[in-house]
Protein backbone atom coordinates (compact mmCIF):
# COMPACT_ATOMS: atom_id res chain seq x y z
CA UNK A 1 0.00 0.00 0.00
CA UNK A 2 1.65 2.79 -0.90
CA UNK A 3 -0.13 5.62 0.55
CA UNK A 4 -1.94 5.32 3.96
CA UNK A 5 -5.45 4.86 3.92
CA UNK A 6 -7.95 7.79 4.39
CA UNK A 7 -10.58 7.95 6.94
CA UNK A 8 -14.53 7.54 5.78
CA UNK A 9 -15.37 11.37 6.70
CA UNK A 10 -11.66 12.92 4.96
CA UNK A 11 -12.33 14.76 2.11
CA UNK A 12 -10.40 12.81 -1.00
CA UNK A 13 -8.43 15.59 -3.37
CA UNK A 14 -8.33 13.86 -6.85
CA UNK A 15 -7.19 17.03 -8.65
CA UNK A 16 -8.79 19.40 -11.32
CA UNK A 17 -10.84 20.57 -8.49
CA UNK A 18 -12.17 17.23 -7.85
CA UNK A 19 -12.97 15.75 -4.38
CA UNK A 20 -14.65 12.70 -2.76
CA UNK A 21 -16.85 13.44 0.04
CA UNK A 22 -18.05 10.41 1.97
CA UNK A 23 -21.82 9.66 2.75
CA UNK A 24 -23.95 7.96 4.93
CA UNK A 25 -26.29 5.46 3.52
CA UNK A 26 -28.96 6.71 3.76
CA UNK A 27 -28.08 10.10 1.97
CA UNK A 28 -26.41 8.19 -0.58
CA UNK A 29 -29.50 6.15 -0.97
CA UNK A 30 -31.34 8.73 -3.07
CA UNK A 31 -28.72 9.42 -5.69
CA UNK A 32 -27.50 6.48 -5.95
CA UNK A 33 -30.96 4.96 -6.39
CA UNK A 34 -31.94 7.11 -9.55
CA UNK A 35 -28.68 7.61 -11.53
CA UNK A 36 -27.61 4.08 -10.90
CA UNK A 37 -30.15 1.65 -9.40
CA UNK A 38 -32.91 3.23 -11.87
CA UNK A 39 -30.41 4.13 -14.75
CA UNK A 40 -29.23 0.41 -15.45
CA UNK A 41 -32.39 -1.96 -13.68
CA UNK A 42 -32.37 -3.47 -17.05
CA UNK A 43 -29.18 -5.14 -16.80
CA UNK A 44 -30.57 -6.70 -13.45
CA UNK A 45 -34.27 -7.18 -14.47
CA UNK A 46 -35.17 -5.58 -11.33
CA UNK A 47 -33.52 -3.35 -9.21
CA UNK A 48 -35.78 -2.41 -6.34
CA UNK A 49 -35.81 0.40 -3.69
CA UNK A 50 -35.60 -2.21 -1.03
CA UNK A 51 -31.82 -3.90 -2.86
CA UNK A 52 -30.85 -0.98 -3.77
CA UNK A 53 -30.91 0.12 0.24
CA UNK A 54 -29.14 -3.13 1.77
CA UNK A 55 -26.14 -2.57 -1.47
CA UNK A 56 -25.55 0.82 0.31
CA UNK A 57 -25.95 -0.61 4.12
CA UNK A 58 -23.31 -3.75 3.43
CA UNK A 59 -20.71 -1.24 1.75
CA UNK A 60 -20.92 1.61 3.13
CA UNK A 61 -17.86 3.34 1.10
CA UNK A 62 -20.49 5.56 -1.15
CA UNK A 63 -19.03 8.65 -2.04
CA UNK A 64 -20.43 11.84 -3.86
CA UNK A 65 -17.46 13.17 -6.31
CA UNK A 66 -18.29 17.04 -6.21
CA UNK A 67 -16.76 20.06 -8.19
CA UNK A 68 -16.92 22.45 -6.36
CA UNK A 69 -20.29 22.74 -4.34
CA UNK A 70 -22.10 20.76 -7.09
CA UNK A 71 -22.43 16.72 -7.17
CA UNK A 72 -21.09 15.51 -10.44
CA UNK A 73 -21.57 11.86 -9.79
CA UNK A 74 -20.78 9.27 -7.17
CA UNK A 75 -19.05 5.71 -6.05
CA UNK A 76 -18.39 3.00 -3.71
CA UNK A 77 -14.80 3.03 -3.10
CA UNK A 78 -12.40 1.41 -0.37
CA UNK A 79 -9.12 0.02 -0.43
CA UNK A 80 -9.27 -2.94 -2.93
CA UNK A 81 -12.62 -2.32 -4.05
CA UNK A 82 -14.27 0.17 -6.31
CA UNK A 83 -18.02 -0.19 -7.99
CA UNK A 84 -21.20 1.41 -9.04
CA UNK A 85 -19.83 4.71 -10.77
CA UNK A 86 -22.54 6.88 -12.00
CA UNK A 87 -22.48 10.59 -12.40
CA UNK A 88 -24.94 13.31 -12.60
CA UNK A 89 -26.41 15.50 -15.41
CA UNK A 90 -25.51 17.75 -16.77
CA UNK A 91 -21.82 16.27 -16.14
CA UNK A 92 -20.73 13.68 -18.86
CA UNK A 93 -17.34 12.80 -18.65
CA UNK A 94 -17.73 9.53 -17.18
CA UNK A 95 -14.54 8.33 -18.44
CA UNK A 96 -12.28 11.05 -16.98
CA UNK A 97 -13.62 10.14 -13.60
CA UNK A 98 -13.22 6.23 -13.42
CA UNK A 99 -9.53 7.20 -14.75
CA UNK A 100 -9.10 9.36 -11.97
CA UNK A 101 -10.69 6.63 -9.18
CA UNK A 102 -8.70 4.08 -10.54
CA UNK A 103 -5.71 5.87 -10.03
CA UNK A 104 -6.42 6.86 -6.52
CA UNK A 105 -7.66 3.34 -5.81
CA UNK A 106 -4.65 1.74 -6.84
CA UNK A 107 -2.74 4.63 -4.37
CA UNK A 108 -4.71 2.97 -1.52
CA UNK A 109 -5.48 -0.46 -2.01
CA UNK A 110 -2.60 -3.41 -0.83
CA UNK A 111 -1.40 -4.18 -4.36
CA UNK A 112 -0.05 -7.84 -3.23
CA UNK A 113 -3.99 -9.06 -3.40
CA UNK A 114 -6.56 -8.44 -6.25
CA UNK A 115 -8.06 -5.20 -6.47
CA UNK A 116 -11.86 -5.52 -7.72
CA UNK A 117 -13.92 -3.82 -9.94
CA UNK A 118 -17.67 -4.87 -9.47
CA UNK A 119 -20.28 -5.05 -11.68
CA UNK A 120 -18.90 -2.84 -14.49
CA UNK A 121 -21.89 -2.22 -16.79
CA UNK A 122 -21.49 -3.22 -20.76
CA UNK A 123 -21.21 0.14 -22.17
CA UNK A 124 -18.07 1.20 -19.76
CA UNK A 125 -16.27 -2.03 -20.06
CA UNK A 126 -13.96 -0.24 -22.90
CA UNK A 127 -13.11 2.41 -20.26
CA UNK A 128 -11.54 0.14 -17.66
CA UNK A 129 -9.86 -1.88 -19.81
CA UNK A 130 -8.06 1.34 -21.16
CA UNK A 131 -7.39 2.38 -17.57
CA UNK A 132 -5.99 -1.06 -17.05
CA UNK A 133 -8.86 -3.19 -15.76
CA UNK A 134 -8.54 -6.82 -16.69
CA UNK A 135 -11.65 -9.10 -17.19
CA UNK A 136 -12.34 -11.58 -14.30
CA UNK A 137 -16.05 -12.68 -15.02
CA UNK A 138 -19.12 -12.16 -17.38
CA UNK A 139 -22.48 -12.57 -16.19
CA UNK A 140 -26.07 -12.03 -17.50
CA UNK A 141 -29.05 -11.99 -15.77
CA UNK A 142 -32.03 -13.92 -17.02
CA UNK A 143 -35.38 -13.85 -16.59
CA UNK A 144 -39.09 -15.30 -17.92
CA UNK A 145 -42.51 -15.48 -16.59
CA UNK A 146 -43.64 -17.90 -14.23
CA UNK A 147 -46.85 -20.17 -15.82
CA UNK A 148 -48.35 -23.90 -14.73
CA UNK A 149 -46.33 -26.17 -17.21
CA UNK A 150 -45.65 -30.10 -16.88
CA UNK A 151 -42.20 -31.06 -15.87
CA UNK A 152 -41.45 -34.82 -16.94
CA UNK A 153 -38.72 -36.10 -14.83
CA UNK A 154 -36.25 -39.40 -17.21
CA UNK A 155 -36.68 -43.02 -16.19
CA UNK A 156 -34.22 -43.99 -13.56
CA UNK A 157 -34.10 -41.03 -11.14
CA UNK A 158 -36.17 -39.86 -8.18
CA UNK A 159 -37.35 -35.87 -7.66
CA UNK A 160 -36.77 -35.42 -3.78
CA UNK A 161 -37.54 -32.28 -1.29
CA UNK A 162 -34.12 -30.41 -0.61
CA UNK A 163 -33.10 -32.09 3.18
CA UNK A 164 -30.41 -31.18 5.39
CA UNK A 165 -28.76 -34.80 4.86
CA UNK A 166 -28.30 -33.88 1.45
CA UNK A 167 -25.27 -30.74 1.97
CA UNK A 168 -22.51 -32.76 1.86
CA UNK A 169 -24.11 -34.61 -1.57
CA UNK A 170 -24.94 -31.36 -3.07
CA UNK A 171 -21.67 -29.24 -2.07
CA UNK A 172 -19.65 -32.01 -3.95
CA UNK A 173 -22.15 -32.22 -6.91
CA UNK A 174 -22.15 -28.49 -7.16
CA UNK A 175 -17.60 -28.76 -7.36
CA UNK A 176 -18.03 -31.15 -9.52
CA UNK A 177 -20.54 -29.85 -12.18
CA UNK A 178 -18.66 -26.47 -12.13
CA UNK A 179 -15.47 -28.08 -12.56
CA UNK A 180 -16.09 -29.72 -15.61
CA UNK A 181 -17.64 -26.63 -17.07
CA UNK A 182 -15.00 -24.11 -18.97
CA UNK A 183 -17.20 -21.23 -18.58
CA UNK A 184 -16.24 -21.36 -14.63
CA UNK A 185 -12.50 -19.66 -15.07
CA UNK A 186 -12.41 -19.85 -10.98
CA UNK A 187 -14.28 -22.71 -8.79
CA UNK A 188 -14.90 -21.41 -5.09
CA UNK A 189 -13.77 -23.60 -2.07
CA UNK A 190 -15.96 -26.02 -0.62
CA UNK A 191 -16.36 -23.99 2.65
CA UNK A 192 -17.75 -21.46 0.07
CA UNK A 193 -20.35 -23.66 -1.13
CA UNK A 194 -21.18 -25.53 1.95
CA UNK A 195 -21.87 -22.02 3.37
CA UNK A 196 -23.91 -21.56 0.72
CA UNK A 197 -25.75 -24.12 0.51
CA UNK A 198 -26.28 -24.00 4.02
CA UNK A 199 -27.45 -20.42 4.07
CA UNK A 200 -30.66 -22.22 1.76
CA UNK A 201 -31.62 -24.93 4.11
CA UNK A 202 -31.58 -22.21 7.11
CA UNK A 203 -33.61 -19.89 5.55
CA UNK A 204 -35.10 -20.48 2.35
CA UNK A 205 -36.13 -23.97 3.01
CA UNK A 206 -38.11 -22.04 5.66
CA UNK A 207 -40.26 -20.18 2.81
CA UNK A 208 -42.96 -23.18 1.68
CA UNK A 209 -43.03 -21.32 -1.87
CA UNK A 210 -39.11 -21.88 -2.66
CA UNK A 211 -38.78 -25.08 -0.85
CA UNK A 212 -41.60 -26.55 -3.09
CA UNK A 213 -39.24 -24.81 -6.50
CA UNK A 214 -36.11 -26.81 -5.23
CA UNK A 215 -34.95 -30.22 -6.06
CA UNK A 216 -32.45 -32.49 -5.54
CA UNK A 217 -32.05 -35.26 -8.42
CA UNK A 218 -31.31 -38.78 -7.10
CA UNK A 219 -30.21 -41.58 -9.45
CA UNK A 220 -32.27 -44.62 -8.34
CA UNK A 221 -29.95 -47.70 -8.87
CA UNK A 222 -26.64 -45.77 -6.75
CA UNK A 223 -28.84 -43.71 -4.29
CA UNK A 224 -26.53 -41.00 -5.93
CA UNK A 225 -27.12 -37.19 -5.73
CA UNK A 226 -26.78 -35.80 -9.28
CA UNK A 227 -29.01 -32.65 -9.73
CA UNK A 228 -30.08 -29.61 -7.56
CA UNK A 229 -31.66 -26.66 -8.01
CA UNK A 230 -31.88 -24.45 -4.94
CA UNK A 231 -33.69 -20.68 -4.78
CA UNK A 232 -34.18 -17.71 -2.58
CA UNK A 233 -36.74 -14.98 -2.74
CA UNK A 234 -34.68 -11.60 -3.67
CA UNK A 235 -36.54 -8.53 -4.52
CA UNK A 236 -40.07 -10.35 -4.64
CA UNK A 237 -39.25 -12.79 -7.10
CA UNK A 238 -37.60 -16.23 -7.01
CA UNK A 239 -33.87 -16.39 -8.21
CA UNK A 240 -32.78 -19.76 -8.51
CA UNK A 241 -29.05 -19.81 -6.10
CA UNK A 242 -27.70 -22.83 -7.99
CA UNK A 243 -28.62 -25.26 -10.63
CA UNK A 244 -26.25 -27.99 -11.07
CA UNK A 245 -26.52 -31.51 -13.16
CA UNK A 246 -23.35 -34.41 -12.57
CA UNK A 247 -21.17 -34.50 -16.03
CA UNK A 248 -22.18 -37.91 -16.26
CA UNK A 249 -25.84 -37.21 -16.52
CA UNK A 250 -25.71 -34.04 -18.41
CA UNK A 251 -27.75 -34.20 -21.87
CA UNK A 252 -30.55 -36.55 -20.03
CA UNK A 253 -33.42 -33.99 -19.00
CA UNK A 254 -32.29 -33.43 -15.66
CA UNK A 255 -31.42 -29.57 -15.97
CA UNK A 256 -34.39 -29.20 -18.13
CA UNK A 257 -36.84 -30.92 -15.76
CA UNK A 258 -35.31 -28.72 -12.47
CA UNK A 259 -36.42 -25.54 -15.22
CA UNK A 260 -39.47 -26.32 -15.86
CA UNK A 261 -40.26 -27.47 -12.25
CA UNK A 262 -39.45 -24.54 -10.95
CA UNK A 263 -41.51 -22.25 -13.68
CA UNK A 264 -44.15 -24.51 -12.82
CA UNK A 265 -44.16 -23.93 -8.61
CA UNK A 266 -42.99 -20.55 -8.72
CA UNK A 267 -46.35 -20.07 -10.51
CA UNK A 268 -48.71 -20.20 -7.90
CA UNK A 269 -47.05 -16.97 -5.85
CA UNK A 270 -45.01 -15.12 -8.33
CA UNK A 271 -45.26 -13.58 -11.99
CA UNK A 272 -41.34 -14.13 -12.96
CA UNK A 273 -38.55 -16.05 -12.11
CA UNK A 274 -34.99 -15.26 -12.83
CA UNK A 275 -31.47 -16.69 -12.48
CA UNK A 276 -27.93 -15.28 -13.20
CA UNK A 277 -25.03 -16.89 -15.55
CA UNK A 278 -21.57 -17.08 -16.90
CA UNK A 279 -21.28 -15.84 -20.31
CA UNK A 280 -20.16 -18.83 -22.59
CA UNK A 281 -21.84 -21.12 -20.43
CA UNK A 282 -23.42 -23.59 -22.25
CA UNK A 283 -26.68 -23.69 -19.87
CA UNK A 284 -27.88 -20.42 -21.48
CA UNK A 285 -28.88 -22.28 -24.94
CA UNK A 286 -31.41 -24.50 -21.96
CA UNK A 287 -32.46 -21.03 -20.41
CA UNK A 288 -33.27 -19.59 -24.05
CA UNK A 289 -34.98 -22.86 -25.08
CA UNK A 290 -37.26 -22.23 -22.29
CA UNK A 291 -38.20 -18.82 -23.19
CA UNK A 292 -35.37 -17.28 -20.74
CA UNK A 293 -34.17 -13.62 -22.21
CA UNK A 294 -31.03 -12.30 -20.95
CA UNK A 295 -29.74 -8.55 -21.09
CA UNK A 296 -26.52 -6.68 -21.62
CA UNK A 297 -23.54 -8.22 -19.86
CA UNK A 298 -21.99 -6.89 -16.23
CA UNK A 299 -19.05 -7.93 -15.84
CA UNK A 300 -16.66 -8.07 -13.05
CA UNK A 301 -12.93 -6.81 -13.37
CA UNK A 302 -9.38 -6.67 -11.38
CA UNK A 303 -7.37 -3.75 -11.65
CA UNK A 304 -3.40 -4.68 -11.49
Amino acid sequence: MSEQVQSLNEIIDLGDGLKLVYQEPDEYFNYYSVYYGQKYADYFFRRSSGAMKEIVSIFDCGYFIMNGDNIIGGVFIKPNFMADLFVVPPYEEYDGLAHKLLNHLKKVSNTDEKIIVRDVVEEHVATYVQSGCHVNEVNYWMIRPTQPIKAILPDGYLSNPVLEGDIADIVDLIIESYSANSAYKQIGTKEDYTNHVREFNEIYQHNKAMDECSRVIVEQCTNKVVGVCLHMEFEDYPLIMSLAVHPEHQHKGLGRFLLRHSINMSSKEYPATRLSVIEDNPAIKLYEDLGFIKNKSLTEMYLV
